[in-house]
């Protein structure tokens, strides 16, 4: 479920982190290059260095506004991070980069030439002059942000189950890799395929852009390849004419059970599916013909996921990444993190009902 009023007051966090953050920055490219010439003409003068120095005395006010940027990034980073908050973190990451290079830039251009001048200047004084703050964290953090950068869209990126929809297989509060590269470079803003690299296959996890809010994520299992004949008839579902085979795990309760669990054979590919008994979200009986170029996507928790039986078939053009892997699990709220979960997805082992998760 999306906490939309916490989002808000994320947005409202990053509102304030950027403003403090561009004051602070106007400050150091400004402001400061003066400082280090009256410094400079100081010491030239003849003034002693140490009386000098003051004149690269902050005003009282900019630490104030340095705490109120930190403070307001932290404080959105652990909500985004404990509350499970869908944010675009992808565009959050680019601007970041960018900011990040730009200060990295203007320091070579406006602060450092000057900076080293009076380095020079006070160095028979033994006074160290720092680099200004900003400048430090660009110096720190452009190269690391690059990096993620490039490796979040083109390699691997960390992704978040915020519902059951794909229950048993994955629990709200999974974190799990999903593979950049399985399917294809991609431009990570838009989707549009660069280089290909491999077709999905059917019974793979993929995660992708909702065709009807392409901002949000989802994540599904691939039941419908290109082509592909798909007929569901009082739960049983066939492929191409062939059905799907199923073996019965658990139900619950034992006696006029209300939910049940099947290892389902997706045509080679074993994996967990929850069903309510007597639930037909989508209908009792319908047929599709997957088009050219498109997927049919199910979750495995079939009678409550929103998948292809309600918005339609996804287009190639959204699909993000496969999932590879959970590598960490935490329940909602103030709660540490576990790695009791951690485990391959897309596993063609046999099941048994030991596998299964039981929802709360």
């Amino acid at each position: 479920m999306v906490n939309t009023q916490m989002i808000h007051w994320v947005m409202v966090l990053m509102g304030v982190f950027c403003l403090s953050t561009l004051i602070w920055a106007a400050y150091t490219f400004l402001r400061m290059p003066g400082q280090y010439r009256n410094l400079l003409q100081a010491l030239q003068e003849g003034q002693p260095a140490p009386i000098a120095m003051h004149r690269l005395d902050p005003p009282l006010w900019l630490p104030k506004i340095i705490m109120l940027s930190q403070g307001s990034l932290i404080i959105a980073i652990l909500l985004v991070f404990f509350l499970h908050l869908d944010v675009d973190f992808t565009l959050f990451l680019i601007l970041a980069t960018l900011a990040s290079g730009v200060i990295w830039f203007l320091d070579v251009q406006r602060i450092r030439p000057l900076l080293q001048q009076c380095r020079r200047a006070c160095a028979e004084a033994t006074l160290t002059i720092e680099e200004p703050p900003i400048v430090e964290y660009g110096h720190a953090f452009f190269p690391i942000l690059a990096i993620v950068l490039l490796v979040r869209s083109f390699v691997a990126e960390p992704f978040t189950i915020p519902s059951g929809s794909m229950l048993p297989t994955l629990q709200v509060g999974d974190y799990i890799l999903v593979s950049k590269f399985s399917y294809g470079l991609r431009n990570p803003l838009t989707g549009q395929l660069w280089v290909p690299v491999h077709l999905p296959q059917r019974g793979d996890i993929m995660v992708f852009r909702y065709p009807e809010n392409p901002a949000v994520d989802f994540i599904k299992r691939v039941v419908g390849l290109p082509g592909d004949r798909i007929v569901y008839d009082e739960g049983r579902l066939s492929i191409n004419g062939q059905p799907v085979s199923t073996r019965l795990l658990l139900q619950v309760p034992e006696i006029d059970p209300w939910e049940q669990y099947y290892d389902e054979n997706l045509l080679g590919l074993h994996h967990i599916v929850r069903t309510e008994v007597g639930r037909f979200i989508a209908g009792h009986h319908w047929e599709v013909t997957v088009p050219v170029h498109h997927y049919f996507m199910m979750g495995d928790n079939r009678d409550n996921s929103r998948d292809s039986r309600f918005w339609g078939f996804l287009d190639e053009h959204f699909i993000v990444g496969k999932a590879v892997f959970i590598w960490m699990h935490k329940d909602e709220g103030w709660h540490l993190p576990t790695w009791s979960r951690d485990a391959r997805l897309n596993s063609k082992q046999q099941l048994d009902k030991d596998d299964v998760y039981l929802a709360p």
